[in-house]
């Protein structure tokens, strides 16, 4: 299990992007929670995959790797897995520490 805050190295061109990124990202959480409330797994597998994607693709390896953790979480259809992770992904969007590449 990783330290947080986890500090995630980005490049310094996609820094105009992050607010609408985390903006996104949060508004993804709480369609998680909606989700999960509700025994969604289908929806839960498609928004850990976003995760997983976005957060490798703009750089976060650790939001990658917690997406990863949820999709698979909710293939299984464990929600005690999921309430986990979940809640991982959220403490991760509130403490990441981001330092910019070049």
């Amino acid at each position: 299990m990783p330290e947080y805050p986890e500090v995630e190295r980005i490049p310094s061109d996609l820094e105009e992007l992050l607010d609408r990124f985390f903006d996104v990202s949060r508004q993804d959480l709480e369609q998680m929670r909606n989700a999960l409330h509700v025994r969604d797994f289908e929806t839960l597998v498609r928004l850990g995959h976003t995760a997983r994607g976005t957060g490798s693709g703009y750089g976060f390896k650790g939001m990658g790797r917690i997406g990863h953790e949820i999709e698979q979480a909710a293939l299984k259809r464990d929600p005690d897995a999921l309430e986990q992770h979940v809640d991982t992904l959220a403490r991760y969007l509130d403490t990441v520490r981001v330092e910019f590449d070049g």
